[in-house]
């Protein structure tokens, strides 16, 4: 009989994902874990399975509580076009109060570890469908009350915008001038409006 777990599994693997965000799969030490998790090696084993295993738990959480940028923008009553703008305004947001530099945990992953393992390959290209397919529909919504144009497709649109959302992400990682943030999203918008 499986022993059961005397620890609040959430708060425990929200710890690691803690350490990984901010040191990376290969930056992040077994005994990086035991001590932010506070559990030993074979309880961290039995609960979460081997290291990558528990970098993929950390990820998929950090997916499910990021997830909450594009619910804020679509309690708004706005069109499309100023829907889109409010998406970048909002992770900008994000990125100036980005104290410790962690940046972004998916796009940290992409650059570390997207071409070396095919199951988080799998994961990041699932995340980059799913943004892909909000701006399609935001594009989509553009191009029918008139925000938008309509000289290119809703899925070049929406790929452009995908691009063009992660690159603002990984240059916030660097650049903290809200000036020249904001600049980046004015010309974001008035090249698909």
């Amino acid at each position: 009989m499986p022993r059961s777990e005397d620890f609040n599994r959430d708060e425990v693997l929200d710890r690691a994902k803690e350490v990984f965000w901010m040191k990376g799969y290969n930056g992040t030490s077994m005994q990086d874990l035991v001590d932010a998790m506070g559990l030993n090696r074979s309880s961290i084993y039995n609960s979460f399975g081997n290291k990558k295993e528990l970098f993929k738990q950390s990820l998929e959480k950090y997916q499910a509580e990021s997830g909450g940028l594009f619910d804020r923008v679509q309690d708004k009553n706005r069109n499309a076009l100023e829907s889109v703008g409010l998406a970048f305004l909002y992770l900008l947001e994000d990125m100036l109060n980005d104290e410790e530099d962690k940046g972004c945990m998916i796009i940290n992953c992409t650059t570390e570890m997207g071409n070396q393992d095919a199951g988080l390959r799998q994961m990041l290209v699932a995340n980059q469908e799913n943004l892909h397919g909000i701006f399609k529909g935001l594009v989509e919504d553009g191009q029918k009350d008139g925000s938008i144009r309509k000289d290119e497709s809703s899925t070049a649109l929406a790929h452009y915008l995908v691009s063009a959302f992660q690159g603002f992400r990984f240059t916030g990682m660097g650049m903290r001038d809200p000036k020249v943030l904001k600049g980046i999203i004015q010309n974001v918008l008035k090249s698909i409006a």
